[in-house]
């Protein structure tokens, strides 16, 4: 029988037990220890270095506050005393704290910090278009490590305010805002400020040495700052130093000292004049002026006086500045425009013979007894009728259009028996001369002007006349007008008189600041009662016609008075109810003042409104230019404004150094 056979699987063979390695643990604490160990230490470095950041910061805090509080420290002494910056010869800075120590808001001094403060003139020095000066004050700990900051100052000119005065009354009367005023810009008294029932308004800051009386009637845009230290007008020792500024534009005038303003016998006429083929005459190298000097005795002819004034009609004859227009035969074919005729050359024979022609000329076919008739008819028109015709006008003593009473009889008869135009110059003349400038014309302004006229303008732009500082002076009395092209400073040591309209070429409601003039006068700016600013009794005391271009006044200046004031000449004179003032009726019409206006003392410009009112009403406009571009070296107030703030760099800083880099020469 068969089997199958069987396979038994064999023993298992056994496996010795493995035992743990010795030192793994170890290891594994040690890795610990030593991770847990670096954590520590970069917790500690970390502490270590937060610590030294927060001490880092502090003691940069530490410093910018020192260098801040200086320059309080160096900007409150300079102004308290300008004089700090009137530095010897050859010297560029003052320093006025040497490693000082600064005291914190606890009341203790700042640890380890001490600093220096250096001030001195900076920018232009010549005050031309301001004075500026620098205030620098470094900080420093025992380590050497600094913060500096400079600080630049600009001195604040008189031209800022819209309204400064020193006394706000008139003699005895003290002066109120009242009746609704407005006044743009800044306003400033010595004196306390006195404020209606019928209410002002300020839109910009006030400030006054005394207090705001009826402060409850006011509204103060920008607020109010009472009880402040006193402004002090200029010093004659600075006021003098505009002469030399002034150089060969320095006149002597033919009046002596006075505050009459009757009493003037030079004027200065601004005038703008195309020179580059524009319809305008507003580029920088177009402004000019010219001086005319009337003779002894002829104060009247140089003011433009209506003759007799408020005394009644005068005489025909005696009218030489005021009349009117006519057409005569053309001296050329082009020639054909009207030429002005004053009133006292009509009733003359040259006259009806040269309108008699005219009309022959005018009219081919008319007889010769009708051509005469018509002259004799002209001839002996009164001067009623001659004034109040359209376009009759007035012109000041030595103007182009007064020819026929101005050039002598030494010229040939056709040259003065003729009217006039703005071409007739006469350089000189019966009343009297214009002053020749000393320097040979530009070529351009004669091909302009001519020969005779350009010899006698004066340019105000540094590209014809390289010595022009933007100053004329005047030793005495001096009438102004005219249209002014250019950045000017006219300082008379007398009364200076508006004759006329005085305007920038640049109106300033454009607000590009390119024309800025300073009025500056030791005694009064005036504007006068003459023919041009004052309505003219033509035919009797009480028959007035306007027979300026306006009946109003305008006014681009910023004026200051020193002793008195700005005011209307015989104020209380003349009509009350011949023109308006935007619609309300007074005597002559508005004063429209576009600039500012400082005074020792407030003047009068006219009386009450209504019929019963004379003068003039005021409509004042602040002119923002002033603050951003003063006129040339007007005075200042001796306050330092802040201007800008800049940050320097403490690495190798030396103050002589870094004052030469910054004042020019």
């Amino acid at each position: 029988m068969f089997h199958p056979s069987s396979t038994s699987a064999p023993a298992p063979v056994a496996t010795p037990a493995r035992r743990p390695r010795r030192g793994v643990a170890l290891i594994f604490v040690m890795v610990f220890v030593v991770a847990m160990a670096a954590l520590a230490m970069a917790s500690i470095f970390m502490a270590s270095n937060s610590n030294l950041l927060a001490k880092s910061y502090d003691r940069e805090r530490d410093l910018k506050y020192a260098a801040e509080a200086a320059l309080a420290i160096g900007k409150s002494r300079v102004n308290a005393d300008p004089l700090v910056l009137s530095l010897p010869v050859d010297t560029l800075y003052r320093k006025i704290l040497d490693s000082t120590k600064i005291v914190g808001a606890d009341g203790s001094y700042v640890p380890g910090v001490y600093v220096r403060v250096y001030v001195g003139p900076t920018g232009s020095t010549s005050g031309q278009a301001g004075r500026f000066s620098s205030i620098i004050a470094e900080a420093r700990d025992q380590r050497g490590n600094g913060f500096i900051r400079r600080l630049e100052l600009t001195q604040e000119s008189f031209a800022k305010f819209a309204y400064w005065s020193a006394d706000e009354s008139n003699g005895t009367q003290t002066i109120f805002f009242n009746n609704g005023d407005e006044l743009w810009g800044p306003v400033w008294s010595n004196d306390t400020i006195h404020i209606g029932s019928g209410g002002a308004t300020f839109h910009d800051e006030v400030g006054t040495a005394g207090i705001v009386s009826g402060a409850q009637y006011g509204t103060f845009s920008k607020g109010r700052k009472e009880k402040q230290k006193p402004i002090t007008l200029p010093s004659t020792t600075v006021l003098n130093l505009l002469q030399g500024y002034a150089g060969s534009y320095a006149f002597t005038t033919g009046d002596a000292l006075s505050s009459n303003e009757d009493n003037v016998r030079d004027r200065i006429e601004f005038i703008a004049i195309d020179l580059g083929g524009t319809p305008d005459s507003v580029d920088a190298n177009e402004g000019f002026f010219r001086v005319y000097q009337a003779y002894a005795g002829q104060e009247n002819w140089l003011r433009g006086d209506w003759p007799g004034k408020y005394s009644g009609a005068p005489g025909i004859a005696t009218v030489n500045e005021c009349g009117d227009w006519h057409y005569m035969v053309p001296r050329i074919a082009t020639d054909t425009g009207a030429k002005f005729f004053p009133a006292s050359v009509h009733n003359t024979q040259w006259f009806q013979d040269a309108y008699k022609a005219w009309y022959l000329w005018k009219n081919p076919g008319a007889s010769n007894t009708t051509a005469n008739n018509a002259a004799v008819a002209e001839r002996n028109r009164s001067l009623s009728l001659i004034m109040a015709g359209n376009g009759a006008r007035c012109y000041l003593g030595g103007d182009p259009h007064l020819v026929s009473v101005e050039r002598p009889n030494t010229y040939p008869i056709a040259e003065y028996q003729k009217g006039g135009d703005d071409t007739t110059f006469t350089a000189v003349g019966i009343h009297g001369k214009w002053i020749q400038y000393s320097a040979t014309p530009n070529a351009l302004v004669t091909a302009k002007r001519g020969g005779v006229q350009a010899q006698y303008l004066f340019p105000l732009d540094r590209g014809l006349n390289g010595n022009v500082k933007g100053v004329i002076y005047s030793t005495g009395n001096i009438g102004v007008s005219g249209v002014l092209n250019g950045k000017v400073t006219l300082y008379s040591k007398g009364t200076i008189v508006l004759l006329d309209d005085l305007r920038y070429s640049n109106d300033p409601v454009k607000g590009v600041c390119l024309d800025i003039l300073g009025l500056l006068t030791d005694r009064d700016i005036v504007v006068a009662d003459n023919a041009l600013n004052m309505p003219a009794n033509i035919s009797s005391s009480t028959d007035y016609h306007n027979v300026d271009d306006t009946k109003d006044v305008t006014i681009h200046a910023v004026m200051m008075a020193l002793n008195t004031s700005f005011r209307v000449q015989n104020y209380a004179s003349g009509p009350s109810n011949v023109n308006d003032c935007e619609t309300v009726q007074n005597g002559r019409g508005c004063i429209y003042l576009s600039g500012g206006l400082i005074q020792q003392a407030r003047g009068p410009v006219g009386t009450s409104w209504g019929t019963s009112g004379t003068g003039f009403a005021k409509r004042y406009a602040y002119d923002h230019c002033a603050v951003v571009s003063p006129p040339p070296y007007f005075p200042t107030t001796g306050r330092f404004l802040e201007n800008r703030y800049i940050e320097l760099d403490p690495a190798g800083f030396n103050p002589f150094t870094y004052f030469k880099s910054v004042t020019p020469g």
